[in-house]
């Protein structure tokens, strides 16, 4: 559950947001391992892929995404 709450790296969510998103553009290894070791994602055959905890996770980073969007529109 560490994984819900560790804060990320801007690279760590962009990479998050790649993988969520099936991009196949390389994704650093040193983020792989981290969003892995939080249990963020985990590889199926050949590639990467959201675990339950990291598609919340993701869920999460679109939410605050749109707020994020929506308050500076505001402005």
């Amino acid at each position: 559950m560490r994984g819900m709450f560790a804060p990320l790296s801007p690279h760590e969510e962009t990479a998050l947001r790649k993988i969520a998103a099936g991009d196949v553009d390389p994704v650093d290894p040193v983020h792989v391992r981290r969003l892995r070791d939080l249990d963020l994602i985990g590889e199926v055959g050949t590639s990467w892929h959201l675990t339950p905890l990291g598609a919340r996770r993701h869920e999460q980073l679109v939410k605050s995404g749109l707020a994020a969007a929506t308050d500076a529109s505001a402005g």
